[in-house]
C-alpha cells in the first residue's frame, strides 16, 4: 500500500501534467507570425523552396499583410492521410482566392517531394522543410497538420489529422 503523501504527490503531478497539456494545446490560438524573427520569404508561387519556420512565417506574414488569411498544410509523400486530403485542399484553394494556401513538405526526400507535388497536382505553393522546423514551431504532432492563420497573422486553429470538406469549410469560415 502506498503512503498518503505518495498518493497526494501523484495527484499533484497529474494535475500539473494536465494543466501543462492544456497550456500547450496546439488547437489553441497564439502562434503569431509577426513574433518570428524576420527572414526573406520564399516566392509567392514557390514549388519546394527550402524553408524552415522563419521563412514560412515570412511567407505567411507577407500574405496576411496583404489582407489574406492563410491555410498552412504540413504534408509529406510518405503520409497516406495527406494524399487523401489533398483533393479537398486543392479544391478549397481554387474556390477561395481570398485565402492563401501553402503546403509545407515535412522531412521528406527532395526527389520524393518533387514527385509527390507533381502526382498530387498541388495547386498552391509548397515549401520544403527537411528539418521539420515548421511543424515543431507551431506545435504540430501528427501528419497531416493544418494551421489556420487570420488576417492578423495569428494562428486561430490547428487540425491534426485528415481534413474533410466540412471540417475545412468550418475552419475557413473562422478565419475569413
Amino acid at each position: 500500500m502506498l503512503p498518503r503523501f505518495a498518493i497526494g504527490l501523484g495527484v499533484v503531478l497529474a494535475l500539473v501534467l494536465a494543466f501543462t497539456l492544456i497550456a500547450d494545446d496546439p488547437d489553441s490560438p497564439g502562434v503569431d507570425v509577426h513574433d518570428v524573427e524576420a527572414a526573406e520569404p520564399p516566392p509567392r508561387d514557390a514549388v519546394l523552396a527550402d524553408a524552415g519556420w522563419p521563412e514560412a512565417a515570412a511567407w505567411i506574414r507577407r500574405e496576411v499583410d496583404d489582407g489574406r488569411p492563410v491555410v498552412m498544410n504540413v504534408l509529406a509523400s510518405w503520409c497516406t492521410p495527406c494524399k487523401r486530403e489533398l483533393p479537398v485542399l486543392n479544391a478549397a484553394a481554387e474556390d477561395n482566392p481570398d485565402i492563401a494556401f501553402v503546403g509545407i513538405d515535412h522531412m521528406d526526400l527532395r526527389e520524393n517531394a518533387e514527385e509527390f507535388v507533381e502526382e498530387q497536382g498541388i495547386v498552391f505553393p509548397t515549401l520544403f522543410d527537411i528539418e521539420g522546423d515548421v511543424a515543431a514551431s507551431i506545435g504540430g504532432r501528427a501528419m497531416p497538420t493544418t494551421a489556420f492563420f487570420d488576417r492578423d497573422g495569428t494562428m486561430q486553429a490547428m487540425v491534426s489529422g485528415e481534413l474533410t470538406e466540412r471540417s475545412l469549410e468550418e475552419r475557413l469560415d473562422e478565419i475569413r
